[in-house]
């Protein structure tokens, strides 16, 4: 199992703002890093490709409310992943928020995905705290 994990990164909002946003596939679209292209999604589930890596299909996994936004791979993906987006409340209108990728992908491929996908993780916490300044 790879695990990557993003900056921890203070978001000027609610954990119940946060959530809500996460919680809808179509919000997420506004995330992704340029080289997302492709993207499809439903409130429930998305598809999109990373350029030069492969074509990725998301659902939600095990939300907690509030603190923790899971997506899982679903269908037909290159390897199994999960993505988590950990939420914790600082005060009424700030929350401090990381993401938590897990890929069981073999090592050859794990070598070679082990840079874009911590990219990718930094641009989508980088760009939720841009969102809410």
């Amino acid at each position: 199992m790879t695990t990557i994990t993003s900056q921890k990164k203070q978001i000027a909002t609610s954990a119940e703002t946060i959530f809500a946003f996460l919680s809808d596939f179509n919000n997420l679209q506004n995330l992704m890093p340029s080289k997302v292209v492709n993207w499809s999604s439903t409130p429930t589930s998305c598809a999109f490709t990373i350029e030069g890596m492969a074509h990725m299909n998301m659902a939600f996994g095990k939300n907690v409310k509030n603190e923790k936004v899971e997506m899982i791979s679903e269908g037909k993906n290159p390897f199994s992943y999960d993505l988590s987006t950990n939420i914790f409340k600082v005060d009424e209108s700030t929350s401090e928020v990381y993401i938590i990728f897990n890929g069981d992908m073999n090592p050859m491929i794990a070598m070679m995905a082990k840079k874009p996908l911590q990219n990718f993780v930094d641009v989508l916490v980088d760009r939720l705290q841009e969102k809410y300044s």
